[in-house]
């Protein structure tokens, strides 16, 4: 269901469909996208005073935050590029997601501790070209880096079918 909301309702695992001024003048590439940060927060409400949001595919306002998730075997999140075998997280297993290092990765496992930050198999480089070796990023391990998920990738994109496949073979 697609809800409109003052800017200050907005927080992170929200689905932004629109927002109250046209995405021309607005600093973002897409024109729908998942909220992952606080900085994506802090830009909408620079520009926007309202948003839309899509509660089957994110969050809604009137969840607690702390326990929120996107449910993602709602009817309205069926073209959501994941599968969702495990709702109860808010990168389900096999979700394609981007970083902010302009890579992609495909989400390998949960993180029950900090769903927004799940383990992720990096499969393209920031140029989008599928990597032949593929490399393991816990996105929890602060040691290791400090890369984050920026937005999961929508299924009209050309690249997810490609990626679906590669996701695919990789199971066999």
């Amino acid at each position: 269901m697609v809800k409109k909301i003052n800017i200050n309702q907005l927080r992170k695992g929200m689905f932004v469909c629109g927002t109250d001024r046209k995405w021309l003048d607005t600093p973002f590439f897409r024109t729908k996208f998942l909220i992952s940060s606080d900085k994506q927060i802090n830009t909408l409400k620079e520009y926007c005073q309202t948003v839309s949001i899509d509660t089957g595919k994110g969050i809604d306002v009137d969840k607690p935050a702390e326990t929120d998730i996107i449910d993602f075997a709602s009817p309205a999140a069926a073209e959501m590029p994941c599968c969702a075998e495990e709702s109860d997280s808010a990168y389900p297993v096999n979700c394609i997601v981007e970083l902010q290092t302009d890579e992609l990765a495909v989400v390998v496992q949960k993180n029950s501790q900090s769903p927004l930050q799940p383990l992720v198999k990096v499969i393209t480089n920031p140029q989008k070209q599928l990597l032949f070796q593929e490399r393991l990023l816990d996105l929890a391990d602060e040691r290791q880096n400090q890369t984050k998920i920026i937005r999961v990738l929508a299924s009209d994109e050309p690249i997810v079918e490609l990626l679906k496949m590669f996701v695919e073979l990789e199971k066999t």
